[in-house]
């Protein structure tokens, strides 16, 4: 009995260790799978990344959903997923809006791209046991957001109200224009002392001291901030505007607040980039807005319809 005793637990061992090395086995399989599926993976991750910001910045630039796709297909070819150039389908490119969280395809007037690869990898070691092939799908969205704080750089206000909907207008073609500024005909735009004051010399203070104006650096402002709304012709103002367009100064940043219907209110909302395209005495300025991405600026809570911030990545 003690002979056969001995023997069992002798054959129990031996019935463990191969257990044991044939878990060892498996899980060595696994460990090996996942770290090369975990590689690719991320390789495939930045490669949505880098198609999702080339495609919508495309559509910043004035592109359409076909030249978006272009854009985001060939970037692509100069990356790498699981040691091989990778080529990305068009089909795997989306076009269309993201607004509150979702993104809607469309081609009219597409303000994000929506980018969508996969790629199918050999397995290192489970293709021993029949597992030979393993697919990956990564996702992206790129949209434009709004610079959040930013310091201005004349003293003239937008009514967010001038500004279509993104998902109704993107391009510079539709952005908000119009001349002689500033007149009672247009209450969506107005003078600012920033600070307080409604008198010519308080707005004057923020012009350039080498066309009379004070020359005073204007401070930063960020969404949801408080500044003073003036109204009226101010042609002392006016007559230093027109030094500034004949000095060769034509593009300014400008805060954009919030409308009541279509009063401007005193709340920033977000910030625009004002180009002026005449500017004469006793009529005043010809402007419009464009699209513009603005480097180095806080993203995120800006007014993206108002055309001043960046392409960025929102998943």
């Amino acid at each position: 009995m003690k002979r056969r005793g001995k023997s069992q637990r002798g054959q129990a061992v031996i019935v463990m260790a191969m257990w044991l090395t044939g878990a060892f086995f498996a899980l060595t399989v696994v460990g090996i799978d996942i770290g090369h599926l975990g590689t690719s993976a991320t390789e495939l991750q930045t490669v949505a990344d880098i198609a999702a910001a080339a495609g919508a910045r495309n559509l910043l630039k004035g592109g359409s959903a076909n030249t978006a796709k272009s854009d985001a297909t060939s970037v692509v070819a100069k990356n790498k997923v699981d040691g091989q150039t990778f080529t990305m389908a068009a089909a795997d490119v989306h076009v269309g809006n993201y607004i509150n969280g979702v993104f809607t395809e469309t081609s009219i007037n597409p303000s994000a791209v929506r980018a969508t690869p996969s790629i199918t990898v050999n397995n290192v070691v489970a293709g021993l046991i029949g597992m030979k092939t393993s697919t990956i799908q990564k996702e992206a969205i790129a949209t434009f957001q709004g610079i959040s704080k930013a310091p201005p750089t004349l003293p003239i206000v937008l009514g967010e109200c001038l500004f279509p909907e993104i998902d109704q207008c993107f391009s510079n073609s539709c952005m908000p224009s119009d001349t002689e500024f500033p007149k009672d005909t247009e209450p969506r735009t107005a003078w600012t002392t920033f600070s307080g004051g409604n008198a010519t010399g308080d707005i004057e203070q923020w012009i350039a001291s080498a066309c009379g104006g004070g020359g005073k650096t204007i401070p930063t402002y960020s969404v949801g901030d408080t500044i003073s709304i003036v109204t009226g012709v101010h042609g002392a103002a006016m007559h230093q505007l027109v030094c500034v367009y004949n000095n060769g100064q034509r593009q300014f940043l400008v805060p954009v607040v919030k409308c009541n219907g279509n009063t401007l209110t005193n709340t920033v909302t977000g910030f625009a980039t004002l180009v002026m395209d005449s500017a004469t005495d006793n009529k005043g300025i010809d402007w419009h807005t464009i699209s513009i991405e603005i480097d180095g600026a806080p993203l995120a809570g800006g007014c993206a319809k108002c055309g001043s911030g960046k392409m960025a990545l929102v998943k």
